[in-house]
């Protein structure tokens, strides 16, 4: 029996369940993925918890990206260069954290080449820090852009400089269903065929940011590619944890 789940909160609308149960099926496996939404980290510690519930693996979501390395044995180099870990595996009792984001990230960036090299990413989250990593691996000069006054606000920037660059890449939950606030406060009327742009919000698809990027001819990708595209990789991380390859 695999038993896996997701953490996270909000998570009632994630089809991680759905993805990952599609692979134990086609694994020809008994198991289940189950969704546990918290407020914050089960007070009896993140080992007691998959114990107790006999987890093998779990996917770790928005807002415990970070706050989940403090409770593992091990960190893969990726997930602590990027501070961010959203796949955790416990083998013999011991709890080994990993990143997957990225990887879906640059399989879905393969498919918005684009000449221009400057990217705007919106939200500082472990999300935003993995397109960075993935930004910049292919030379691209990157900046974060967020609400918070601790960074670059979404008003610091002139029309002119968000038309400077060419790929915007949303990393916030704005857009997703079920939220009020739908777009983010950005100057769409410098878009064009020039532009790209990713949103990492899956549902709906397509997103409202996508909608406004097609109005005015840019390339739009949402974000069902680089979910399914990590939860394949940390399936393989799951089912090798299960049979004790890792």
């Amino acid at each position: 029996m695999i038993r896996l789940g997701l953490i996270g909160n909000p998570i009632s609308h994630s089809q991680s369940p759905s993805i990952h149960n599609g692979f134990i099926r086609n694994e020809k496996l008994e198991g289940s993925y189950e969704l546990y939404e918290f407020e914050e980290l089960p007070a009896e510690g993140l080992k007691t918890f998959m114990q107790s519930n006999e987890l093998i693996g779990l996917n770790v979501t928005i807002p415990f990206k970070k706050a989940v390395i403090e409770h593992l044995d091990e960190v893969d180099k990726l997930a602590i260069e990027l501070n961010a870990v959203n796949t955790v595996v416990r083998i013999n009792n011991r709890l080994i954290g990993y990143n997957t984001d990225a990887y879906g990230i640059e399989q879905s960036l393969n498919s918005l080449l684009s000449r221009e090299k400057k990217a705007l990413i919106f939200g500082t989250g472990g999300a935003a820090r993995a397109v960075q990593h993935v930004l910049h691996a292919r030379g691209f000069d990157t900046q974060f852009v967020s609400r918070s006054s601790k960074n670059l606000t979404y008003r610091d920037l002139s029309s002119v400089e968000y038309a400077q660059h060419k790929l915007w890449v949303n990393c916030t939950p704005v857009g997703s269903q079920g939220i009020e606030d739908n777009l983010l406060p950005l100057p769409y009327d410098v878009l064009n065929e020039e532009f790209a742009i990713f949103d990492l919000v899956y549902k709906p698809n397509p997103t409202p940011l996508m909608v406004e990027g097609r109005k005015r001819g840019a390339k739009v990708i949402g974000g069902n590619k680089m979910l399914n595209e990590q939860a394949s990789k940390s399936w393989k991380l799951f089912r090798d944890a299960y049979y004790n390859k890792l």
